[in-house]
């Protein structure tokens, strides 16, 4: 296990059903394979909500994103050593996940690939998918990681908690990040506001990192059902941002083409 406690920063072993460090501090592994490392959890919703994972599991299953999931998969591939590990952070209900640790497992006979994410019901989700990733509840600004533990780290449409990934990265391992392009989802946008408007790209430059990649990934792809939309607007932060009235342009279509529009970058830890 490359998990971490939480509690005092000590290395994990696993007994049993049970992940425990020098110290005592134990974490039960929960029916759903993963361990909760989400100190002071008072209960309620962190991350993605039900609704929102159980869409975005129905819109990635009907293969619409799977140009992005092949090409970093690839990359993951190229990247990390055969006997090398990948983390996943932030990795939602595991989409990417699963299909990077496939594409490592099916070529190399092997893989060692760890992921977290916020969202206990996007974690429960990576571990009906893949019973071989290492799974946590965790946030991306507290990872549960030592220093320089692993050779790749992959930030797929997540919050980038620069300093950490920085750190547990190995000295010249590589972080993989996929976010929106300008042009992504614009003609859901353009259904749902008057004005729509394009996604801002920041500075690409990160502290502690060489660029070597910045590649687009753009196409068109048809949604042909009501429910295919409506999977597609839940699983955005549009469905929560929207208006009724707004939403209900969307509930309105019977069809809807749309635009995938990627970037994806490569780094260098330096």
């Amino acid at each position: 296990m490359h998990f971490t406690c939480p509690n005092c920063k000590e290395k994990l072993n696993i007994e049993e059903k049970r992940a425990v460090c020098k110290n005592g501090h134990s974490f039960d592994r929960a029916r759903g394979g993963y361990y909760n490392f989400l100190l002071g959890n008072t209960g309620g919703v962190h991350g993605d909500n039900k609704e929102m994972v159980l869409a975005r599991r129905a819109f990635l299953g009907g293969g619409y994103y799977a140009p992005l999931a092949r090409w970093l998969g690839g990359l993951a591939l190229e990247l990390t050593p055969k006997d090398g590990c990948l983390l996943d952070a932030g990795a939602g209900e595991g989409y990417y996940t699963d299909f990077i640790e496939r594409t490592l497992y099916e070529n190399n006979g092997i893989s060692d690939v760890s992921a977290f994410d916020i969202s206990k019901d996007a974690v429960r989700e990576i571990g009906k998918k893949n019973s071989r990733i290492s799974l946590a509840v965790a946030g991306s600004y507290h990872m549960p990681v030592s220093d320089g533990e692993f050779d790749t780290v992959i930030n797929t449409f997540s919050p980038l908690a620069l300093e950490e990934t920085r750190r547990v990265l190995k000295s010249g391992g590589h972080f993989i990040m996929a976010i929106p392009g300008e042009m992504h989802l614009f003609d859901l946008k353009a259904v749902i506001y008057d004005t729509p408007y394009k996604n801002q790209v920041q500075d690409t430059a990160l502290e502690g990192f060489e660029l070597i990649i910045d590649e687009p990934l753009t196409y068109k792809f048809n949604l042909d059902t009501p429910e295919a939309i409506n999977n597609l607007f839940m699983m955005t932060p549009y469905a929560y941002r929207t208006k009724p009235s707004d939403r209900a342009k969307v509930g309105a279509l019977s069809s809807l083409e749309c635009t995938a529009d990627f970037r994806v970058f490569v780094y260098k830890k330096l």
